[in-house]
């Protein structure tokens, strides 16, 4: 067994009913129910607590021996019968030798032989005890029985009540059971006490008892008494009615005299939110023209910057097919592409990226295209690295990039392809971005040097060229860092660098046109309702 103290089982048995008993050693009996356990001992009149043999017989009864005597228990009544052995010259009952014959007459062995128990022998009282209740004591002073009792409101009263049943062949085996409504939640448990203290507050209790013997003989009417604790004046129907009469009457005068005042500020509010209305919708019209020129004047920056990139048919004239995905963020775009022919045989095609987007961005592009022109039409430069070289240096004289005086740091990163159209030969030098080759079917994908063009003040920068012999259908594909930088997907995560290589080699084979739609698709559904973060450019070329 389980519980508060640690039991040492003798023994067990189990009645008709399927309730196992258990027999222990120094805790009495235990009776254990499908869904409880309870203990009976000596409190409920139990011979001794140290039990060494437990039986239930054909009624139900339950027979436990002790050292010296036994007990028989009425698992229906609650009442204990208690038997010495000072006739069997006083011998200790064996652990487990309780037996019950065919005839219903019970053996119990013990240290000095068999005790035989002969139920039709037995002599039976046919009387109940009579329940009486001789005192009730209420905050230490006594008062005889009388049917109620009616009592001033007292925070608590301390009730202790006295009772016995008179039973005049066994006086000393009777059992009490009680019951307080309204206090209680169910009848007491058989017990051997005469008395029950209470401590009670206001409202109305009655008590009631019953009391059994040994044989299970109770009256069929408890004995019952009513104590009536008054209610304090302030739990009293009138007094309650009158605060809530009073409160009422104080709450209707606080909400008219708060609605008058809240007429008065409403009245108030409104002119106020009147004259600032006025107010507001003057600056909301200043704004909206305000917002109406730099729209328009950004549109018309749009139609200058779409001017000055290539023409996408000129592309397509030195190329087997081509096409560009180009979407600035914020109407003008800081990503830009340039095209030029030096002769019949070569030509120069530029991807750039510069810093920010917007107005500022597009500056830059503005900036980036004009020394490109310069550098590549002008000086007749064609060598991709040189050409990096010549731009760094001289966006960082334009801008007057000197930490000194703290301007500017803005920059680019950049891709510069020659293409050489006989021998279909690639050379490129890239600041920061990378290329993606299908070469023979293969993807390959190369990584640019790690400097950007103009920007940070370095003491010394480097771009080297990288050259390839390309064969007829070959991909090359450069593009700006807004696609893979792009936040989407079901996690709002970036698309990064290898969802797009991968795009990139599942679709490589198709018509230009078609990887154009289906890039522009996988971007859309990628970006689905999140905000785009930078321009984008991708350009794809077929040789």
């Amino acid at each position: 067994m389980y519980g508060l103290t640690l039991n040492k089982i003798m023994a067990l048995a189990q009645d008709s009913y399927g309730i196992v008993w258990a027999a222990t050693l120094g805790n009495g009996i235990f009776k254990c129910s499908p869904d409880s356990t309870t203990s009976i001992t000596t409190l409920n009149g139990l011979f001794s607590n140290y039990c060494y043999s437990i039986f239930a017989d054909s009624e139900n009864n339950i027979w436990v021996g002790h050292e010296r005597g036994f007990s028989k228990y009425d698992s229906n009544s609650g009442t204990v019968k208690i038997y010495g052995t000072e006739f069997a010259k006083g011998g200790a009952c064996n652990s487990g030798a309780i037996y019950e014959s065919v005839d219903g007459n019970i053996f119990i062995g013990t240290t000095e032989g068999l005790i035989v128990y002969d139920k039709t022998r037995e002599r039976k009282t046919q009387l109940a005890p009579i329940n009486n209740i001789n005192s009730v004591i209420i905050n230490n002073k006594e008062y005889p029985f009388q049917p109620s009792y009616s009592l001033p409101y007292r925070k608590n009263y301390a009730v202790r009540i006295n009772f016995v049943g008179i039973n005049f062949s066994d006086p000393e085996k009777v059992y009490y059971s009680t019951y307080l409504e309204n206090y209680d939640i169910e009848w007491t448990r058989m017990s051997l006490s005469r008395e029950v203290t209470y401590n009670l507050r206001d409202g109305i209790y009655r008590f009631s008892l019953i009391s059994t013997n040994s044989e299970g003989l109770s009256q069929e009417t408890p004995v019952s008494f009513e104590i009536l604790i008054k209610r304090p004046f302030w739990r009293s129907w009138w007094f309650i009615m009158s605060v809530i009469g009073l409160a009422s009457g104080i709450v209707v005068i606080i909400v008219r005299e708060r609605e008058k005042a809240q007429k008065k500020i409403q009245e108030y509010l409104e002119k106020e939110l009147d004259a600032r209305t006025r107010v507001v919708m003057q600056q909301k019209a200043e704004i909206e023209l305000q917002n109406h020129e730099i729209t328009d004047s950004i549109n018309y920056a749009k139609r200058i910057q779409s001017s000055i990139l290539p023409d996408l048919n000129r592309i397509k004239e030195h190329f087997k097919d081509a096409f560009i995905l180009f979407e600035p963020r914020d109407i003008v775009s800081g990503d830009f592409y340039w095209f030029d022919r030096l002769d019949d045989d070569r030509f120069v095609l530029v991807c750039a990226d510069s810093t920010g987007h917007g107005v500022p961005g597009a500056f830059m592009s503005m900036i980036g295209s004009t020394l490109l022109q310069d550098i590549v039409t002008r000086q007749r430069i064609s060598k991709p690295s040189e050409i990096i070289t010549i731009l760094d240096k001289q966006i960082f004289s334009t801008l007057n990039q000197n930490l000194d005086v703290g301007v500017s740091n803005d920059g680019m990163d950049v891709v510069v392809c020659e293409f050489t159209q006989k021998n279909r030969h690639l050379r490129f030098a890239s600041a920061m971005r990378p290329v993606i080759i299908i070469l023979g079917g293969e993807i390959y994908y190369i990584k640019g040097n790690r400097s950007s063009v103009g920007g940070e003040s370095v003491m010394e920068k480097y771009y080297d060229d990288q050259e390839y012999f390309l064969n007829e259908g070959d991909m090359v594909y450069l593009f700006s860092d807004g696609l893979p930088d792009q936040f989407g997907g079901p996690e709002g995560k970036k698309m990064k660098i290898n969802r797009l290589k991968k795009l990139i080699n599942e679709i490589s084979k198709l018509p230009l046109d078609q990887q154009n739609e289906l890039i522009m698709k996988f971007y859309r559904e990628w970006k689905g309702s999140y905000d785009q973060v930078d321009d984008i450019i991708f350009m794809g070329i077929r040789i």
